[in-house]
């Protein structure tokens, strides 16, 4: 990552971070003030990205993370975030409501006793989570008062003035309760028992219960899509969001694509309701799939012009290997997953005294427009 300059304590920053699979998202809200959305790790150094790019701006995330967010329990929107939280000694820790199950957390805590799951893992990152929780317990507080936060929607998460003078909110507009009530079903019958083996949390629809978030600061809106999907259902997805009542106020001048540019979640109305006109677009591939494919970055690229992928998309599949080679590998190695590029970074940035003016727009170790 190439040294620069931290943003100015009146200038709003949206970093997008993806390797290909993966995905991280940094908000300055103002003032010297973070939120981290998310978390990978870059495959050489094993380390978050957020922590090594605050780092690199020479900016303390101790005190300067004020909120961490996991928008859903897939591991490659959680890896390495238990450590991001560690590190960010003055931040609250939000995930959606979904998870706030008994048998779930159970399972957490015996996580850290138990080998219950392959690493990486997404419940050894919720089981570290809830312990360093619990460490920072204040005296006297019960231990099942230690958080995590729980995110629904229309929930305000953070609403702080700053000594700029601008006010930053974040709004929660996911997870319905109709989307809460089907996750929290389909995670109890298909957690996995004690001393088996399970990569992630076994659910198939924890895009549906992701958290999307809204952050207005002085007028400058974003929109963080998540993973979140489109359903025929309209008490879940984006068509719950768009019948909020009351809901977030004017339209955002940029926008993280959900579910890396994935027709499955593309509502025409988001476009039309939630988004200014040609709106900065930013989405993260994921190349297991791999996504975005051809047609979904062309029916982006209808959406604005403005559209921004963290790396370069890959276009086909691997060649497919025997089915008697696959079962050697999953002998021989413990955990398997493909073979991470580079972090590519997508860097947006505006002065809040003027929010007429447009974002300057930074593309790093191989971020690009698609044109």
């Amino acid at each position: 990552m190439p040294p620069s300059r931290p943003p100015d304590p009146d200038e709003l920053e949206v970093s997008v971070f993806g390797p290909g699979i993966g995905e991280s998202i940094l908000v300055h809200l103002s003032d010297g003030a973070w939120i981290v959305v998310d978390s990978c790790v870059d495959h050489r150094t094993r380390r978050p990205v957020a922590l090594t790019y605050l780092e690199d701006l020479g900016v303390d995330p101790a005190r300067a993370i004020k909120l961490v967010v996991a928008t859903h329990w897939h591991d490659d929107h959680v890896r390495g975030i238990s450590d991001v939280f560690d590190a960010a000694t003055s931040a609250r820790f939000v995930c959606s409501d979904a998870l706030r199950t008994e048998e779930l957390l159970q399972l957490a805590c015996s996580a850290r006793r138990i080998s219950l799951v392959n690493t990486p893992s997404g419940v050894q990152e919720l089981a570290d989570v809830l312990e360093t929780l619990q460490r920072r317990r204040p005296p006297g507080a019960r231990a099942a008062s230690a958080g995590p936060e729980w995110a629904v929607d229309n929930r305000r998460l953070l609403s702080d003035p700053t000594s700029t003078g601008h006010r930053a909110e974040v709004l929660a507009l996911s997870p319905s309760s109709g989307a809460v009530t089907l996750a929290r079903q389909e995670i109890a019958t298909k957690l996995p028992e004690i001393g088996t083996t399970r990569r992630r949390l076994a659910c198939v629809s924890p895009n549906q219960a992701s958290v999307v978030l809204w952050i207005d600061v002085a007028g400058t809106r974003v929109l963080l899509g998540a993973d979140l999907e489109t359903s025929p259902n309209p008490l879940v997805g984006w068509r719950a969001i768009l019948a909020l009542t009351p809901r977030a106020e004017g339209r955002a001048h940029v926008v993280k694509v959900p579910h890396h540019g994935s027709e499955n979640a593309d509502d025409p109305e988001v476009w039309t309701q939630l988004l200014d006109l040609a709106p900065y677009a930013v989405l993260t591939p994921y190349a297991t799939t791999p996504l975005p494919r051809p047609r979904d970055l062309e029916r982006l690229k209808g959406r604005t012009p403005n559209l921004y992928c963290t790396a370069r998309p890959r276009r086909r599949h691997p060649p497919k290997r025997q089915r008697a080679v696959d079962r050697m590998a999953d002998e021989v190695a413990r955990a398997r997953r493909a073979v991470e590029g580079k972090v590519g970074q997508v860097r947006l940035r505006r002065k809040l005294t003027d929010p007429t003016t447009p974002f300057s727009v930074e593309l790093l170790a191989g971020a690009l427009l698609i044109a």
